[in-house]
């Protein structure tokens, strides 16, 4: 998945020559989300292109490039007018896509739906993914093709810059930016939970009573409200009921 704010860009260079007529404005990302320029993208192992319509300024696509020239995985963002048939027509087959539609905006929060299309086949599963008001991903669970949740997905927890409070209430540190914790829910109905640094955690917790028993008092848990951990620890709701 591709996970970093779309928000708050800085215009790169334009484009008119976009699919189907389409005026596009072309940017390029680093693995952190930051705006760089087409040289740097050249020196990168990894990088980001971001296409726009440039009459609505919406983000269009977006393509994870492994090289200058090899895509990974790109993202499709569906108006409500596109038919998701008439958009898989023309998305390039070579690689893998998620498709996003249907934007919802629940307590705040943007939630998409995500269809996959790989090997000219559209799944017949999908997920459903949260973001907040700054473009940074919350949740994501998968449906199957009854539309039921599945006890598969997971909710990550932004520390960056965060305060590290001791159990005694004092402060002792920072989070780095771009640190995280995510909370798993498996499709058999178990839980873990990774973080983004061995910093945070040495290892992945995998049981919750097991993450209750060394992180009760823990930097983690810590800073989360009753409400918080009420939303974190648990498969549902999908979308928080409070602000993050």
């Amino acid at each position: 998945m591709l996970y970093f704010s779309i928000l708050n860009y800085k215009t790169t260079r334009r484009d008119s020559r976009g699919s189907g007529g389409m005026s596009t404005r072309i940017e390029y990302r680093n693995t952190l989300g930051s705006v760089i320029t087409e040289q740097q993208k050249s020196n990168l192992s990894q990088h980001y292109k971001l296409v726009y319509d440039l009459n609505t300024n919406k983000l269009k696509t977006k393509l994870e490039y492994l090289s200058d020239d090899i895509i990974n995985e790109g993202v499709y963002y569906m108006d409500s007018s596109e038919n998701i048939n008439v958009v898989i027509a023309q998305l390039n087959p070579s690689h893998r896509w998620s498709i996003m539609s249907d934007l919802q905006v629940i307590n705040g929060y943007n939630v998409w739906k995500e269809n996959y299309f790989q090997n000219g086949e559209l799944a017949a599963v999908y997920s459903k993914q949260v973001f907040n008001i700054a473009g940074n991903f919350i949740a994501e669970f998968m449906y199957d093709a009854n539309n039921q949740p599945t006890r598969g997905g997971g909710k990550r927890f932004d520390l960056s810059n965060k305060n590290m409070i001791h159990e005694n209430g004092s402060i002792v540190g920072k989070f780095a930016d771009g640190d995280w914790v995510e909370f798993y829910f498996d499709s058999d109905g178990s839980f873990s939970v990774d973080s983004s640094d061995n910093h945070i955690f040495f290892k992945p917790y995998i049981t919750l009573q097991s993450f209750l028993d060394s992180q009760s008092n823990g930097y983690v848990m810590n800073l989360m409200t009753q409400e918080m951990k009420d939303y974190y620890l648990n498969f549902q709701p999908l979308v928080p009921p409070f602000q993050i």
